[in-house]
């Protein structure tokens, strides 16, 4: 068989890897690749005939393979030359004057990005220096400018540095950016919450936008009722947006003007407005809510009885509140700015209590005068013992492993209304309510293993005791 020689790629740039593929060699016969200076390789040929191996290249020229039994074969290689390119691009495509503008060199060397590059970016025929950037490992770097005047503007982008086999320095790529004339604001309002009440307080915002870019910095004053009704004065962030809180928009659509009092930017701003109708639902009803501290007060002990008063979910400051219980009046408060108006008192009676919350007066927009809210503080017995009292048991008939004894337990001093747990070797046999002089009791059956437990517990109010349990002698 003769010997075939096949180069991949057979064409390629001083540097760059090629393969060379022997075929039609005697299976296991010694093949000698050679190329230009390099190291000559010997390699055995495989079952198949073939054998590869890989040279850097250097210089176009012939590539040979020599076997003792196939004879000898050769390809020629061709080396090109080395040359950087650079491409430039910018973004966005159609920007206009005072926008800002990202221009993008890319550095390549036959292909392959050239990182690390120093790249300078110029326009207007080199006088309007536009910014430095170093290329990335993608071998791209970035400017970004809005100093680009209306027209088409040639960017040209010049390496200065690099390191690199390629030839790249004073190598340089250009672009034409077209750049609109400026354009004027935009303002463009919304509001929050989207469907206030009438009293609730509602945040209309103004954003001022040139080209699309935000403007900081400019004055925005915010009117309603035709300009009639002032709402205030904001001043653009960094976001371009400028607000203001306001209460007083009345019930039904609001026409809300957002209008530019000075600015400074490339565009024409000042006497820019934009407008967002606010439509305002008609005022809702007060709406009072009852809270007590602390939870679990006994006779005697002073509890804060506390009103909170909101209208549309916002706190009414200034109303009058008048605390009461079945037995009488505890006092009367005045809300604060959270809304909460407060009575400390001494006299509730040892039980439930229920306190009603009355606003008397408010000035609101809600109709908040009449109404009410309240709230049931459990009030206990103070310097009371919880104490577990004996308890038998008595023989169920017939009895049965899972009843085979039934047992009443009690307990003295619990709080009032409390829930009292009565339990055997952990596990609740029963539960029982404790009435107004804090006793408690139930009935419960017992197993085998629970009637021969001799004691019991009973919990209420976090506080656990324990009695005994034996059988009834009696």
């Amino acid at each position: 068989m003769a010997l075939n020689l096949t180069l991949s790629p057979s064409s390629l740039a001083a540097g760059g890897t090629f393969t060379v593929t022997a075929t039609g060699a005697a299976p296991g016969e010694s093949l000698t690749f050679t190329y230009d200076a390099a190291t000559p390789q010997t390699v055995i040929a495989d079952g198949t005939g073939s054998a590869t191996v890989s040279f850097t290249a250097t210089t176009t020229g012939a590539v040979v393979v020599a076997g003792p039994t196939s004879g000898a074969a050769s390809a020629t290689l061709t080396v090109t030359a080395s040359n950087c390119v650079v491409t430039v691009t910018s973004s966005p495509a159609n920007p206009t004057a005072g926008q800002p503008v990202t221009v993008t060199a890319t550095v390549t060397c036959d292909g392959t990005p050239v990182p690390g590059a120093t790249v300078t970016f110029t326009a207007a025929g080199g006088s309007l220096a536009l910014g430095v950037g170093t290329t990335n490992a993608s071998g791209q770097a970035s400017v970004t400018t809005s100093a680009l005047p209306a027209g088409a503007n040639v960017v040209v982008a010049l390496v200065t540095s690099a390191s690199t086999t390629c030839t790249c320095v004073g190598v340089s790529g250009t672009a034409t950016v077209n750049v609109g004339a400026a354009t004027n604001c935009v303002v463009t309002v919304t509001s929050s919450p989207a469907n206030p009440a009438a009293g609730q307080p509602v945040t209309v915002t103004a954003t001022v936008t040139c080209n699309g870019v935000p403007v900081p910095g400019a004055t925005v004053t915010f009117t309603a009722a035709g300009g009639s009704l002032a709402l205030g004065v904001g001043t653009t962030n960094a976001s371009g947006q400028a607000s203001v809180t306001t209460s007083a928009l009345p019930a039904g659509a609001n026409v809300v003007v957002a209008l530019v009092t000075s600015a400074s930017t490339t565009c024409t701003c000042v006497g820019v407005s934009g407008t967002a109708t606010v439509n305002v639902g008609a005022a809702t009803n007060c709406v009072v809510t009852v809270t007590s501290s602390p939870a679990k007060p006994t006779a005697g002990q002073p509890v804060t009885v506390t009103a909170t008063v909101t209208c549309n979910g916002v706190p009414v400051p200034g109303a009058v509140v008048l605390f009461t219980t079945t037995s009488g009046a505890l006092g009367l408060g005045i809300t604060g700015a959270t809304g909460q108006a407060s009575v400390t008192t001494t006299a509730l009676p040892a039980g439930n209590n229920v306190v009603t919350a009355t606003v008397l007066s408010a000035g609101t927009t809600c109709n908040c005068t009449g109404a009410s809210g309240t709230a049931t503080v459990t009030v206990g017995v103070g310097d009371r013992t919880l104490t577990a009292k004996p308890a038998c048991y008595a023989l169920n008939f017939p009895p049965v492993p899972w009843a085979f004894a039934h047992a009443t337990f009690s307990v003295s001093g619990a709080t009032p209304g409390s829930t009292v747990t009565f339990s055997v070797l952990g596990g609740t046999v029963c539960t029982a309510v404790a009435d107004a002089s804090g006793n408690a009791s139930c009935t419960a059956n017992l197993s085998i293993t629970q009637a021969l437990a001799a004691t019991y517990s009973a919990s209420s109010g976090g506080v656990t005791v324990t009695g005994t349990l034996g059988p009834c002698l009696n």
